[in-house]
């Protein structure tokens, strides 16, 4: 069973040597990593290049360089589209594995031969690697090791799983692609992230597993795609919440236009967390209580009792309480 980690880059000098050496003295070593920088204006293909040669990498480790800009999600889909291991690790270019990482991971897929997807647990570290608590926490590994089937449901209910705690079998997605495409639909166009794409795919097929380990760190700072956030000040604030709400309803929608999910149980799961945010969204520019207890009484199988304590506190922070 051969891997390969696949690596979107763009404007990455400040962290990537620290990544790329936890992918480097990985315990189980990595057949192939591809690297994708699309139009980089800093050192970052520098680096990268300079790291492959310093560890005599040439050949196994393989630097591609955009020639147009692809944006995040193209980026990624076309480093995967290179991709020639059985199984692919999805990698970001600011976190830090731990050593066991694609070890265990692959452990999961020998023990589980019915699995397309695995991912593990993560923790949080800021740009200078100390640890991250916060209210709106990815759930903590207990150590356990064990492993927990992944629905459709839950990828759209929490949506914590990033690419960097991904793998997936290579043909398998190769299939679904294969399955998905036409005349109509290009990978590289979809505004839907990779990681988010897989996850899906995955737990509709009944084949996502979660290995209960924190084999990764992932790092916020001011300049991750992601947007995340975890100072309250932030978290707090209204109009940045509003803003959140309404791009993940976009990606929500850029799943129904683009036929994305192929089962009922996928386009129900869909349909119902399209409507939470929905409901939410519109609670929230109302900034009432009442409405945001009552939207997340109704759905309140699809929404976190800490989402709705963030946004009954941004209402009373923004003074409109309005019964």
């Amino acid at each position: 069973m051969t891997t390969s980690v696949c690596m979107g880059i763009y404007n990455g000098e400040k962290y990537i040597e620290k990544q790329l050496k936890s992918l480097l003295h990985q315990s189980k070593t990595i057949d192939e990593v591809i690297l994708c920088d699309d139009g980089s204006h800093d050192n970052t293909v520098g680096k990268v290049e300079r790291f492959i040669q310093d560890n005599d990498l040439s050949g196994k480790w393989k630097l591609y360089c955009n020639a147009e800009n692809k944006g995040y999600p193209g980026n990624f889909y076309y480093a995967m589209s290179l991709c020639t291991g059985d199984i692919i690790f999805l990698a970001d270019q600011d976190d830090i594995w731990h050593i066991d990482k694609v070890e265990k991971m692959c452990d999961v897929f020998k023990g589980h031969p019915e699995t397309q997807a695995v991912c593990c647990k993560f923790g949080l570290v800021d740009a200078n690697e100390n640890k991250i608590h916060t209210i709106m926490q990815p759930t903590v590994s207990k150590g356990t090791q064990k492993v927990r089937n992944i629905t459709i449901e839950d990828v759209f209910y929490k949506c914590e799983w990033p690419g960097m705690v991904m793998a997936y079998r290579r043909k398998w997605y190769e299939q679904k692609m294969a399955e998905w495409s036409n005349e109509n639909h290009k990978i590289c166009e979809l505004p839907i992230p990779h990681d988010f794409l897989v996850a899906a795919w995955a737990a509709e097929d009944n084949g996502f597993l979660q290995l209960d380990a924190e084999l990764a760190w992932h790092r916020r700072h001011e300049s991750n795609v992601g947007g995340e956030e975890h100072r309250v000040g932030r978290l707090l604030n209204k109009q940045r919440k509003i803003r959140e709400i309404e791009k993940y309803c976009s990606l929500l929608d850029a799943f129904a236009i683009n036929n994305i999910l192929f089962s009922i149980k996928g386009e129900r799961a869909l349909g119902d967390k399209t409507c939470v945010m929905h409901g939410r969204h519109e609670a929230l520019k109302q900034g009432k209580i009442p409405e945001i207890v009552k939207n997340a009484w109704k759905h309140k199988k699809y929404i976190r009792v800490a989402t709705v304590v963030c946004d009954i506190i941004i209402a009373v922070i923004n003074g409109n309480t309005k019964r």
